[in-house]
């Protein structure tokens, strides 16, 4: 029954974080949606097509992990009210071939990103040179960020591993 017990606390934990994040994500969606409605979006030198082209693509992207966060919190929920629906997500998430797959379709996308960043780069550079730098901004800041990332999840692991050692 520990088990059981570890699975739901696991499960509330990631519950909590799937939540804030739901609502960060609801705050921009408001907050741009606010901007828009009022005509108050910033313009970057004086073109309002260059931060309407931004603010969209900002929009499209919150919108798209918007709906995966609900559907990860629908999910959780689901699994938090049933011991069988627990036992489901739990298998469905430690499965090796859906493991496998996911590692398969991150590595695919991640070698199809230089291609796509540089088609989204002429896309911004058809709207305007400022809409092109902050497409190309946005790739590197989250190229660092997938860094950060990275690094963080193998610091963790040298830890777990440093301190399952001792």
């Amino acid at each position: 029954m520990t088990t059981m017990n570890a699975l739901r606390e696991d499960a509330s934990r990631r519950l909590r974080r799937e939540t804030v994040s739901a609502a960060a994500i609801c705050i921009v969606l408001v907050t741009g949606g606010a901007l828009t409605a009022t005509e108050n979006l910033p313009a970057l030198n004086g073109t309002t097509s260059t931060s309407a082209f931004l603010l969209g693509t900002v929009m499209g992207l919150c919108a798209v992990a918007a709906v995966a966060t609900l559907k990860s919190i629908v999910d959780l929920r689901r699994a938090l009210s049933d011991d069988r629906e627990l036992r489901r997500l739990h298998a469905k998430e430690n499965d090796e071939l859906q493991a496998h797959m996911e590692r398969e379709v991150a590595r695919t996308f991640i070698q199809l990103m230089p291609v796509l960043a540089v088609i989204a780069i002429f896309v911004g550079a058809l709207v305007s040179l400022e809409a092109m730098a902050a497409v190309a901004a946005t790739l590197v800041f989250l190229s660092v960020a997938l860094l950060i990332v990275k690094a963080s999840y193998k610091i963790r692991l040298k830890g777990d591993i440093d301190g399952g050692e001792e």
